[in-house]
C-alpha cells in the first residue's frame, strides 16, 4: 500500500512540476516584423537605378530573419553573385508606415548602411545607402521620404529606391 501511495505522490508531483514549467503553446502571440521573410527585387523597374549603373545589378534576393540577421544575394547582369550578411535593426513605426532600418554588414566587408523602408501588402519599397565608412552619402529619412538620399550634399531623386516582392 505504501508503494502505491508513494507512486501516486510521485506522479502527482511530476504532473505539478510539468504544469508549472514554461509552455510552448502560449495564447500570447508574438508580433513578427513585416520585413521578416524572403524578398526579391528584379528588373529595371524594381532594382535601384543607382545599383544598375554602379554594379550592373539585375536581381537582389533578400532574406530578413526574425532574429535580426539578413542574407542578401546580389546578381549582376552577367550572372555573377555576391552574398552580403549581417544584422539589421528597425526604427519604431506601425505597419504600412515608412520606417528606418540600419544594416550592419559583416561580409564580404564590414560596413554600415542606413535608410528607410515601407511595406504595403506583399510589396516593399526600400532605400538604403552606405554611411560607414563615410562615402559622402547621407541616408534617406522618414521625414524626407523616398528619394531623400543625399550624395555629396545633392539629391539624386529616386535612383537609390528599389521595389521588392515578398516570396
Amino acid at each position: 500500500m505504501k508503494n502505491k501511495l508513494l507512486t501516486l505522490v510521485l506522479i502527482a508531483a511530476s504532473m505539478f512540476a510539468y504544469s508549472c514549467g514554461e509552455s510552448n503553446s502560449s495564447s500570447v502571440e508574438v508580433e513578427v516584423e513585416a520585413i521578416v521573410g524572403e524578398w526579391v527585387s528584379e528588373g529595371a523597374s524594381n532594382v535601384a537605378v543607382g545599383l544598375q549603373a554602379l554594379t550592373k545589378t539585375a536581381r537582389i534576393d533578400a532574406d530578413f530573419e526574425e532574429n535580426g540577421t539578413y542574407n542578401v544575394v546580389s546578381t549582376d547582369s552577367a550572372g555573377a553573385q555576391v552574398t552580403f550578411t549581417g544584422t539589421y535593426s528597425l526604427g519604431e513605426g506601425e505597419a504600412g508606415e515608412i520606417r528606418t532600418i540600419t544594416l550592419t554588414q559583416a561580409t564580404p566587408t564590414s560596413l554600415t548602411s542606413a535608410g528607410i523602408f515601407q511595406i504595403q501588402g506583399n510589396t516593399m519599397t526600400y532605400e538604403v545607402i552606405q554611411t560607414e565608412p563615410n562615402i559622402g552619402a547621407e541616408a534617406p529619412t522618414v521625414e524626407g521620404g523616398f528619394g531623400s538620399t543625399l550624395v555629396g550634399g545633392s539629391s539624386n531623386g529616386t535612383i537609390w529606391v528599389q521595389g521588392f516582392a515578398r516570396q
